[in-house]
């Protein structure tokens, strides 16, 4: 088996798997907004529960430290009636409460950290929901295109007279003739493609004097020769 004819099957093979996957593209599409529908139902779902998280750690942090400045005081208390021991322990309290808090206060900025996470990932996804959703009629047309394109390439490999350099000349002019489609949809005309155009006429209607300054002077020569 050839080196072009092994690649001619590989790319048949390729274009027919993507054809099995684009056969309607509309239920495609409709498919692929439903898929993106679930996915930010569960990050709206993921965003709701870090937040809620975020509250309740944070509900957590401020008991610690408000139990922890209690036994402070209540340290500072036992000191002024000159009982140092009962300062002491109620400083131990103070201590493990002030730990607890800190342990509280980097877990909430993890959490923080993780909220605005989410909340960029689902900024994202809703962006390209939206352009989906606003832009259905274009990706409709070019999955079409594609399919276009896959059933040329269906259709050339079942003529196979040039071999796989046929079938890419064949995908090419395709190409061409949508690219050519389009520029007459849009008819819009390119501003520097026009001074251009301005530049090359000049120079064919200079090129047209000449040749007609010539023609006049080719006789008038030739009689005083």
């Amino acid at each position: 088996m050839g080196l072009f004819d092994l690649m001619g099957r590989l790319l048949r093979s390729q274009l027919n798997q993507f054809h099995q996957k684009l056969e309607d593209p509309e239920v495609l599409l409709e498919e692929m907004t439903a898929q993106m529908e679930l996915e930010l139902i569960e990050l709206r779902r993921a965003l709701a529960e870090a937040i809620a998280v975020s509250k309740s750690t944070e509900r957590q942090r401020l008991a610690q430290q408000g139990i922890a400045q209690r036994w402070y005081e209540r340290a500072q208390l036992a000191l002024d009636k000159d009982n140092e021991g009962l300062a002491r322990e109620a400083l131990q309290h103070w201590q493990n409460y002030q730990m607890q808090e800190t342990s509280l206060a980097t877990a909430l900025t993890e959490q923080q950290q993780v909220i605005g996470k989410i909340r960029a990932d689902l900024l994202a996804l809703e962006q390209k929901y939206f352009a989906i959703k606003t832009q259905k009629s274009l990706y409709l047309a070019r999955l079409k295109a594609a399919i276009a394109a896959q059933k040329l390439v269906e259709i050339t490999s079942q003529n196979r007279s040039d071999g796989v350099s046929h079938l890419f000349e064949q995908i090419e002019l395709k190409i061409l003739e949508m690219e050519a489609q389009g520029e007459l949809v849009t008819n819009q005309p390119d501003p520097l493609e026009s001074q251009f155009r301005y530049l090359e006429q000049q120079s064919v209607d200079n090129a047209l004097a000449q040749l007609k300054a010539r023609k006049y002077q080719q006789p008038r020569d030739h009689f005083s020769g």
